[in-house]
């Protein structure tokens, strides 16, 4: 039973992991010239570090199973997750209940009523209650005006842009939740886990795995097209050739499958294609010093163009004293957000005119190094009643599986998330597509449409 995995992100490489510890034979085809996706990692000048910051949380299980799996266990750390919040020209610790008693840009009141908020949903589990109401009637509801209007509003402005005004409920609930759950008790830290040398530990064991169980690694692989025959998927055209499988796993973001699987039905391709999805686009610099002993930073400041900072260094350090020093600036955009075609010198210079203003005695003369990184499909925005719109594990077609982040709702997208829908999509295939009882049933694998 050969099965062909289109994407070699670590949802691909989860489902490949999962199917050939069972015994399927598999072939991942990667159309960039190294795995991984955003997990990926690079050569920062004689670092290996990743492109995107990454952090684990206590409910991160899928995650943690894995690393347990792969023999990584022990190389897991925890430490205060350390979160400030830049308001004005002032940076306030944000990360026990104490500090927002002393968050002087809301009211006393507010403060209370905030962390009592709080409190209350890291034990509720039942977020369809909250799916049917857009983000900012339910913060607002929630926290009260001043609170929305100091904390959330200007996160979702920044973050969503255009979309602001329709993001699920669910979804800003769940990331209240994830990390509310992290605390060490009511009154604690926030505690985040992070791997011991990054995630390139976690993806060069994995990949070690992957090649010991016999799987294919394709990389610089662009599949064309599905192949159709007889009303099921029979494999795809890549490399100037259409190779046969058995089943064909699609780990691509939805809008790219629509154009690899045009034969689809119409249905299919409308739905694919009408999901909005934010682009990434994160400056990463190497700093000479650190900017503050905080490891996020939330930011509501005037004239700032984006709204955070990870100092991950300050999260996951590194033992060696020339390390880098690494701070990401991440905005998320609209596709026709012209920021996107900015050259990098221009973005990394208005990223800098931003540091400028939050803290006066940062210059260019404190980076060592810097790189820009871009993803066209890094968050589906999460409407109002989005659990309607995402798409089942089956395909459109027979013998076709799809995973997708809009899968994880209301969760974002995790390293977690994307193992846990792959751990989930292989016990699919294992059932549809038994290995050692004859021809599988084609009609098990028809799916519903959202």
């Amino acid at each position: 039973m050969h099965i062909a995995i289109i994407g070699g992100g670590v949802a691909g490489l989860g489902v490949a992991y999962f199917l050939a510890r069972s015994g399927y034979a598999v072939e991942v085809f990667e159309q960039a010239a190294e795995l991984g996706g955003l997990a990926g990692t690079f050569d920062f000048d004689g670092f290996r570090v990743e492109k995107y910051y990454h952090f684990i949380c206590r409910d991160d299980q899928p995650l943690l199973a894995m690393l347990a799996d792969l023999g990584l266990a022990e190389e897991v750390d925890w430490k205060p997750g350390r979160m400030r919040f830049a308001f004005g020209s002032r940076l306030y610790p944000f990360e026990t209940p104490w500090d927002l008693l002393r968050f002087e840009p809301l009211s006393f009141i507010d403060r209370l009523r905030f962390g009592a908020v709080v409190a209350w949903y890291r034990r509720r589990n039942n977020w369809r209650a909250y799916e049917q109401h857009t983000a900012r009637e339910w913060l607002r509801a929630r926290f009260g005006r001043a609170a929305f209007e100091t904390i959330w509003a200007p996160l979702l402005e920044l973050k969503f842009g255009r979309f602001a005004s329709e993001v699920s409920a669910a979804w800003i609930w769940h990331r209240i939740h994830r990390l509310a759950r992290s605390r060490d008790g009511l009154l604690g830290q926030e505690q985040l886990g992070f791997l011991r040398g990054g995630t390139d530990v976690l993806l060069s064991r994995l990949i070690a795995q992957l090649r010991e169980r016999g799987v294919v690694l394709h990389t610089l692989a662009r599949v064309d097209r599905i192949l159709v025959e007889h009303g099921q998927v029979c494999g795809i055209h890549v490399e100037g050739e259409d190779r046969h499988y058995a089943a064909v796993v699609s780990t691509v973001p939805l809008p790219v499958l629509a154009r690899i699987l045009a034969e689809a039905p119409a249905e299919f391709l409308q739905y694919a294609q009408s999901i909005d999805y934010l682009a990434v686009l994160c400056v990463l610099l190497r700093l000479r010093q650190p900017l503050s002993d905080g490891f996020w930073i939330n930011v509501h400041a005037d004239g700032v163009p984006f709204t955070g900072l990870i100092e991950y260094t300050n999260l996951n350090p590194r033992t060696d004293a020339a390390s880098p020093h690494l701070l990401y600036i991440p905005y998320y955009l609209a596709a026709d957000d012209e920021r996107l075609q900015w050259e990098d010198a221009r973005i990394v210079a208005d990223t800098v005119r931003g540091l400028r203003l939050l803290f006066p005695s940062f210059g260019p003369s404190l980076i060592a190094g810097v790189r820009v990184f871009r993803d066209r499909y890094a968050q589906a925005v999460c409407r109002r009643n989005f659990s309607r719109s995402v798409p089942d594990l089956r395909g459109p077609y027979p013998r076709l599986y799809l995973t997708d982040s809009t899968q994880l709702y209301p969760a974002d997208r995790t390293i977690s998330g994307m193992f846990g829908l792959a751990q989930d999509l292989a016990r699919l295939v294992e059932s549809d597509i038994p290995l050692h009882r004859g021809r599988p049933d084609s009609s098990a694998t028809q799916t519903k449409m959202p």
